[in-house]
């Protein structure tokens, strides 16, 4: 059964409300279509459908809104990280001949990509704080100690948006089999209750069922009319 196509996920949620609650809400329509099977047992594993749809649109706002936190709070973060990294490997090329360079990690270029700045941060730090190679240019034991702080905040800030990321993505997975779930149970029903609400305008419309209207023989025939009007006044 394809699910019925809304504009937006509020749209989907708000036509199976309606058609949901207004069918348990009103003792015709509900003896009506329970002559179709759709009993009040029926209706309630709709309305359980429709409520398991909204708790994961909810989760899913949640957990985007967790996700931009958390990245917020990694875009702050590196930027100290990289601060700290960048001020201390200055310092020691100004410093130190290549060999030394060397043992603080520092013979190649900065890397650029996360996993490996922070890899580099580490052991900038860890090896200068081994060798003492900075302890005369400013960096004793406290400041190495604080500067490799920010690189362990950045390493748990990445670890923590990549776990706000993965949650986010399966939120909105489970936001997409939700409200396919219940927009499948919402389009079946309304094609019965349209057999049992049959020659029952209002009552169709009560569950979100607007009847079509029918177009007259006069105005079928006005397009063709119209033609060969244009048609003649060409001739």
């Amino acid at each position: 059964m394809p699910t019925r196509p809304m504009t937006t996920t509020a749209q989907q949620l708000t036509a199976a409300q309606l058609a949901i609650t207004n069918s348990l809400a009103d003792p015709e329509i509900k003896s009506a279509v329970a002559q179709y099977g759709y009993t009040t047992t029926k209706l309630n594993a709709g309305k359980k459908l429709y409520d398991t749809a909204l708790a994961a649109v909810n989760a899913q706002k949640s957990s985007r809104g967790n996700q931009k936190t958390a990245t917020a709070d990694l875009k702050a973060k590196g930027k100290d990280a990289r601060d700290a990294y960048q001020a201390a490997a200055k310092v020691a090329r100004a410093a130190l001949d290549k060999d030394d360079l060397a043992k603080l990690g520092l013979a190649g270029k900065e890397p650029r990509d996360t996993a490996g700045f922070i890899a580099a941060g580490y052991t900038l730090f860890d090896n200068a704080a081994e060798s003492g190679l900075l302890a005369e240019f400013g960096y004793d034991a406290d400041r190495l100690a604080a500067e490799r702080a920010k690189i362990e905040a950045f390493d748990q800030a990445n670890q923590a948006q990549e776990m706000a990321k993965g949650a986010a993505q399966q939120a909105t997975q489970d936001q997409e089999a939700a409200l396919k779930a219940m927009n499948d149970w919402v389009a079946q029903y309304l094609k019965i209750a349209k057999v049992a609400l049959r020659g029952k305008k209002q009552l169709l419309e009560k569950i979100g069922v607007t009847a079509r209207t029918t177009r007259t023989a006069a105005q079928r025939a006005a397009p063709r009319k119209a033609a060969a009007t244009r048609a003649a006044k060409k001739a």
